[in-house]
């Protein structure tokens, strides 16, 4: 496992140096930031810069180079006007998701809200039936185009749960907790995606007819 507050307070370090006060905003997101990574984890680092262009993206890229673990290194970076132009249905995850190191994200880009939220529920639901339904008539490897489509549904899960209780909940295990039903075995395998590994032929056929029925069922309810 990586000592991540160490990684995060190098990298940001070096951020600090390189762009001075083009640095704007330096945060971590993922399951770091949640204090749910694994050994399988990624670093996911959010970086955004007065200014973005190939050359910044140039002297980016060597700091990441530079740093331990740097394969297991990702996320986003931005520059600032067009982090104020972007949808602001994208920026809800990225927003309450990112715990700030280095910087204020409010104050570089709109307010988010609920409908936002709805509206990131809604677009992502669309993604994953079609996902789901591609992967169930094409994969070769259903096991792990599962494990992908329980990843993400995650989010929508938090988004479609903010909407209707205006609560953001980061954590896997606490957003279960107050889920019932279809949402809650859903949760739950998001929360464990390494026993699809071992499920049977019928508990992959039954995961993408929960995964279908609940997006079909979301998408009729946020018209």
């Amino acid at each position: 496992m990586i000592d991540v507050k160490n990684w995060i307070s190098d990298i940001t370090k070096k951020l600090k140096d390189e762009f001075k006060n083009q640095l704007l905003f330096v945060g971590i997101q993922g399951s770091y930031g949640r204090n749910e990574a694994n050994e399988h984890s990624d670093v996911d680092i959010v970086v955004i810069l007065a200014n973005l262009n190939i050359e910044n993206l140039t002297l980016y890229k060597k700091i990441i180079n530079s740093m331990p673990y740097k394969e297991k290194a990702c996320g986003f970076i931005c520059g600032q006007e067009e982090l104020k132009n972007w949808s602001k249905y994208e920026l809800f995850q990225l927003y309450n998701d990112t715990k700030p190191v280095y910087g204020n994200m409010k104050k570089l880009i709109p307010t988010i809200t609920k409908e936002d939220a709805k509206t990131a529920a809604k677009i992502g639901t669309e993604n994953i039936y079609h996902m789901a339904c591609h992967s169930f008539l094409h994969s070769n490897d259903s096991k792990e185009s599962l494990k992908e489509l329980y990843k993400t549904i995650f989010f929508i899960l938090q988004a479609k749960y903010y909407y209707e209780n205006g609560i953001y909940i980061s954590s896997k295990q606490e957003l279960t907790a107050k889920l019932s039903g279809i949402e809650k075995e859903i949760s739950q395998i998001s929360q464990a995606k390494q026993s699809i590994d071992n499920f049977t032929q019928e508990e992959i056929n039954n995961s993408y007819k929960n995964l279908i029925n609940f997006c079909s069922q979301l998408l009729k309810e946020y018209k």
